[in-house]
């Protein structure tokens, strides 16, 4: 069995220690600091047997010329990126050819008879023309380039009349990892997630995210809106525009966005009403706050959001749309929180695994780490019909799912 940690017996010590050290360089938190669970890599000498022969290199350079790990490297180590490939591998295998596997990151017998189908057969993931498609720049008339052109309106609104909002933003004089108005920056070769917030807040996982990366689009469910706080100031609201987040670790246990400069942090305001903030909390300015990450959220639907964020950004676990429009449905192994997990591998966080796999899997060969995460009101779909119909769309999947 190949899972987190695993390596194969000819890698050195020394080999190792430098990819714990790339861990820590990339994370910001050493691996000794990441706290007990299924998410804590502890190293496994892995060695084939009958019935798993690959070895781990094998199976990297596998996932790679598959296209599930483009700038994968064969180095041996089933580190975080080598387990997003091979989980989103398994759910490429479970959603789109009906495949009875759980994507749960650990590559047996039998994830290792479809991956030596594939290689067999020569298959290739049916994103593959989408991808080519927008490595030539060719992206206009595709859903991807609606989304793109989309955002260049919000921007050009909000830079010919800016909003309160964006005018706090715009004044704040220190620098922070949310940009102003001029900076949002929507290129073809950055990973981007919108966040569209509702207008009336409910408490409720009801907001939906949309993930573009390589011409395609992903889409989520979750919250942009806090849920609890312990600060006497009031609630966290994250305000609309363009953010830098960068992947870390939510709480020291599983990988998530954070604010790219932890020094720096990204831009609130602070509300005694948890449905939401006007114009008397927005006179008493904005604060920067590092603390507000982009990380999972139990399976949501009817849950309340509740504990689950102050002020963070939540992706849950059910269901996503997938780069083929459809949606997909992850309740029957969706775990409802950390202890769930930890405790039987029946249960992962899902849906939210596949926004983490994707970025940092199939997102293996674009530079950097940053993911670009814009933050919409609903009125900001005003602006285009056509995305405002696939928002709704996505909304009525979830209303379904909800039962």
């Amino acid at each position: 069995m190949i899972q987190l940690g695993s390596f194969d017996p000819a890698i050195t010590p020394a080999a190792r220690e430098a990819y714990a050290q790339r861990v820590k360089d990339t994370t910001r938190v050493a691996l000794a600091e990441v706290q007990a669970g299924c998410d804590k890599l502890a190293f496994e000498p892995c060695r084939p047997d009958a019935q798993q022969k690959m070895t781990v290199a094998e199976l990297q350079q596998a996932l790679r010329r598959l296209g599930f790990f483009p700038g994968g490297q064969a180095d041996g180590i089933c580190g975080y990126r080598t387990l997003s490939a091979i989980r989103l591998f398994q759910e490429y295998v479970r959603s789109i050819e009906g495949q009875a596997l759980v994507p749960d990151g650990r590559f047996g017998p039998v994830s290792e008879t479809h991956l030596r189908r594939w290689l067999d057969q020569g298959l290739v993931p049916d994103w593959t023309p989408a991808v080519d498609l927008w490595r030539t720049g060719a992206v206009a008339g595709t859903e991807y380039g609606a989304w793109l052109a989309f955002l260049e309106q919000v921007k050009a609104h909000h830079a010919g009349a800016a909003s309160p909002v964006q005018q706090k933003v715009n004044d704040f004089a220190r620098p922070t990892d949310t940009r102003k108005v001029a900076q949002w920056d929507f290129s073809r070769d950055a990973i981007h997630l919108v966040g569209i917030r509702r207008g009336e807040q409910s408490g409720k996982f009801d907001d939906i995210f949309i993930l573009l990366i390589k011409g395609l689009v992903f889409k989520f469910q979750g919250s942009t809106e806090p849920g609890h706080t312990k600060d006497a100031r009031g609630f966290p609201f994250l305000v609309p525009g363009q953010h830098d987040y960068h992947f870390g670790w939510h709480q020291r246990k599983y990988l998530a966005l954070r604010p790219r400069s932890l020094d720096r942090g990204v831009l609130v305001v602070r509300s005694k009403n948890v449905t939401g903030f006007g114009d008397a909390e927005l006179g008493r300015g904005l604060e920067a706050n590092a603390s507000i990450n982009i990380h999972w959220g139990g399976k949501g639907l009817k849950r309340d959001v509740s504990f689950w964020s102050e002020g963070c950004q939540v992706i849950n676990g059910s269901l996503y749309g997938n780069h083929a429009g459809a949606s997909i449905q992850c309740q029957a192994f969706a775990g409802m929180n950390d202890q769930e997990v930890d405790a039987t591998r029946d249960k992962t966080r899902a849906a939210y695994n596949m926004l983490v796999d994707v970025v940092t899997a199939l997102g293996s060969d674009l530079s950097g780490d940053t993911v670009r995460y814009m933050l919409l009101v609903e009125q900001d779909l005003d602006l285009d019909p056509g995305i405002r119909a696939q928002i709704a769309q996505m909304r009525t999947e979830v209303a379904r799912a909800s039962g």
